[in-house]
């Protein structure tokens, strides 16, 4: 979903003013009442101005009033037909990166946006790219029965690492986007910390492996035996290889497992 009324109105600053004429007067109008988050009126004036000229941006206004309405599909139409008319219109490509955002299709927009603005220094467009890979790591992850969103597959650990990064090297203005950024790329690195998991079971077992192979080295060295030795360094190192397989899990997966034995039970 989109974060503020920011997302749909922070792009119209890259529009130039309407012009004098009917048209235009409508249009300023529109514009006017859109940002003020009056969408009623803003219908009417994009309306009134769409009857009198063809133009992408009245379009576009009419996608972000029906944005706000939460219909989605209807607006993606608008912002398409805004692209027909004007096909490197920023703000028809900003519009359907909106819409493919609230539809749960984040990633996708994420990707449209880079190949088009990747190498923009425009602050505008730089905190669309920046919002956007929020919503791909708001998707990207699983949300709880509590509406808490938790990672459940190294996938997801990956995705957000790549979101939060693309945003912290951004740097936009935005102070919220950039400390959102920096707390998920904590959450990253915690979910990949390594833990015994069960932790005891697991100790114990390491330290009966290593004992064995220790056990094995000695004997062989008291009795001259080079082959016992090193059947003690191989059986040792085996056994807590397989150990660590066995009861090694990253952060997030423990969690995840957790939450499901819960659901369960």
């Amino acid at each position: 979903m989109l974060r503020t009324w920011q997302d749909v109105t922070e792009k119209w600053r890259l529009a130039a003013e309407p012009g004098l004429d009917d048209a235009g007067g409508h249009a300023a109008h529109a514009r006017a009442a859109l940002l003020a988050g009056d969408v009623g009126e803003a219908e009417r004036e994009f309306q009134r101005a769409a009857e009198l000229r063809v133009h992408a941006h009245d379009e576009v206004g009419l996608g972000d009033v029906l944005l706000a309405r939460g219909r989605w599909k209807a607006a993606l139409r608008r912002y398409q037909r805004a692209a027909r008319v004007a096909p490197q219109d920023p703000l028809a490509v900003l519009g359907r990166s909106q819409a493919l955002v609230v539809g749960g299709e984040a990633k996708t927009a994420a990707g449209e946006l880079e190949e088009r603005f990747a190498g923009t220094a425009d602050p505008v467009l730089r905190y669309y790219l920046a919002s956007t890979w929020c919503s791909v790591a708001d998707q990207a992850r699983t949300r709880t029965g509590e509406d808490v969103l938790v990672f459940t597959s190294a996938e997801q650990v990956a995705v957000c690492e790549r979101a939060a990064r693309r945003i912290i090297d951004l740097n936009v203005a935005d102070a919220e986007l950039r400390r959102g950024a920096q707390r998920l790329m904590a959450e990253v690195a915690s979910a990949r910390r390594w833990r015994w998991e069960p932790e005891g079971i697991a100790v114990s077992l390491a330290v009966l492996a290593a004992s064995l192979g220790f056990l094995l080295v000695a004997m062989g060295g008291l009795a001259g035996n080079v082959g016992l030795v090193a059947v003690g360094v191989l059986a040792g190192g085996a056994l807590l290889a397989l150990i660590v397989l066995r009861f090694r899990r990253q952060n997030w997966r423990v969690l995840a497992d957790q939450r499901a034995r819960t659901r369960r039970g």
